[in-house]
């Protein structure tokens, strides 16, 4: 008798954060292929614009390792939108942390 007790109460307990986990990860998935589908639409766009530049360019952008700037610029971006993303999925906004003087901060 004890048994159906806790199973009733372990199905009230896991079966909300079953349903929570299935939702941010069907969120994230579609997030993640669509990023991943537009930076890669970039990526290749900045590839083929740079195969159409002349070889002195090509070789002092190679001098300047910019694959290595434009990749550094992605991750960027990409580390951008899944923090934001991270905010959102946990339904969480930053707190303010400076407030003007007056009103309701603390003058010293």
């Amino acid at each position: 008798m004890h048994y159906l007790f806790l199973a009733q109460l372990l199905i009230m307990i896991v079966g909300p954060l079953v349903k929570m986990a299935l939702r941010v990860i069907g969120f994230g998935f579609v997030s993640y292929i669509g990023f991943n589908l537009v930076i890669d639409q970039a990526r290749g766009y900045m590839q083929s614009s740079m195969g159409q530049l002349g070889a002195e360019i090509s070789g002092i952008l190679g001098l300047a390792n910019f694959d290595i700037i434009v990749n550094m610029y992605f991750a960027a971006i990409a580390t951008r939108f899944i923090l934001a993303g991270i905010d959102k999925a946990q339904d969480r906004k930053r707190n303010q942390v400076w407030r003007k003087p007056g009103g309701t901060s603390i003058e010293a």
